[in-house]
């Protein structure tokens, strides 16, 4: 990598990055529908880290100075995080509640409302909930991939009180500290797959600051001395990325593999994405997958009940004895949805959310 002057604010190269990680994480997910449980992709719970280590590098980049010299109030701040995550989370969480509601009757035979009702309340304001509906252990039982959208509010949260106030010595103390955290808890956990459910929940918060750190300490040194990256090298990288998700188990002891991507790979990835510039049209791309990354993350898992519940009403069998041609038509079916969640929901709420924010604060004004 070489120093130059530094580019532009928006990053394309990162959108592509989150996009294709928000893509790994929808095949994880459904790998059964390939006919390849278990099999396609099984590290891609790492992409959770990727974000955590993005979110740092774009609050930094976005907030960062403003926050430390106060010239955004906490209220303002809370409101632009909220507007960028919460009307998706809200939609998928309500719609999620009404499927796997019905999922669960289907499943278990009764409605347990006495648990239900209380975890839908308290996961609906981002929090993530202990009471364990059907003894199920997920703290999001109604949107399972929202567990990292609650890391993420507390990492905002972190950052607007305390780390973006630090100099670049504290808080590369701070990460080293959320290191050694996430060291421990690897070892304790045995993988990184950790966070999302009440038995390993306090494994996310050094997951969460050990990245998004990173992400932090990422954009200080670019904004101290830019550098470069040629596109085909961010290329080479993301496809040695895909290849060790995919070929993860075949490498080692997962939590060694574990720690070296998250210390060391995956951080160099987004190094690379930061110093890479993309000619037009693979930027157009990446603006194109950036765009959809979020629906991809959060609509899937509602989805995925819902097209398992079609093919067993409409085809009389399971979605698995589709293979692989389910998981070929379902991929495409959640970036179009996620498209249109995206021009139709994500943007317009966030639009109007700001601007509501700024009219309450010029009628204070002018009170």
């Amino acid at each position: 990598m070489t120093s130059p002057v530094a580019r532009s604010a928006y990053f394309e190269s990162l959108d592509l990055i989150r996009g294709l990680a928000a893509l790994v994480v929808l095949v994880y997910h459904v790998d059964f529908m390939f006919g390849l449980r278990g099999h396609l992709l099984p590290g891609g719970y790492l992409a959770v880290d990727l974000f955590f280590l993005l979110s740092g590098f774009v609050l930094s980049l976005t907030y960062g100075e403003r926050v430390a010299s106060g010239t955004i109030g906490f209220g303002r701040f809370l409101t632009l995080r909220l507007a960028r995550l919460y009307p998706l989370f809200l939609a998928t969480t309500v719609f999620g509640f009404f499927v796997m509601t019905a999922r669960f009757h289907a499943n278990e035979g009764w409605i347990d409302a006495a648990r239900l009702g209380p975890t839908g309340a308290v996961n609906l304001a981002m929090l993530p909930s202990f009471f364990e509906p059907y003894g199920k252990e997920t703290l999001f039982p109604f949107n399972g991939a929202t567990w990292s959208i609650f890391f993420e509010m507390i990492a905002s949260l972190s950052f607007f009180i305390a780390f973006a106030r630090l100099g670049t010595g504290p808080l590369l103390l701070v990460t080293l500290a959320a290191g050694s955290g996430l060291l421990a808890a690897i070892l304790f956990y045995g993988s990184a797959d950790i966070g999302w459910a009440t038995s390993n929940i306090w494994g996310g918060f050094p997951r969460v600051f050990f990245s998004f750190g990173l992400g932090m300490l990422l954009h200080r040194a670019y904004r101290r001395r830019p550098w470069t990256c040629p596109a085909i090298g961010l290329g080479a990288l993301l496809v040695a990325w895909l290849a060790i998700v995919q070929w993860k188990p075949a490498l080692g002891p997962a939590l060694w593999v574990d720690l070296l991507m998250i210390g060391l790979f995956m951080p160099l990835l987004v190094a690379a994405g930061i110093g890479a510039s993309l000619k037009p049209f693979p930027a157009w791309v990446a603006r194109w997958l950036g765009d959809m990354s979020y629906g991809v993350y959060l609509n899937q898992g509602a989805l995925i009940i819902v097209a398992a519940g079609l093919c067993k009403a409409l085809l009389g069998r399971g979605i698995e004895t589709l293979t692989p041609l389910a998981g070929f038509l379902f991929v495409p079916a959640v970036m179009l949805v996620s498209l249109v969640t995206f021009h139709g929901l994500e943007r317009p709420a966030r639009e109007a959310w700001r601007a509501g924010w700024r009219r309450g604060f010029r009628r204070k004004a002018d009170a």
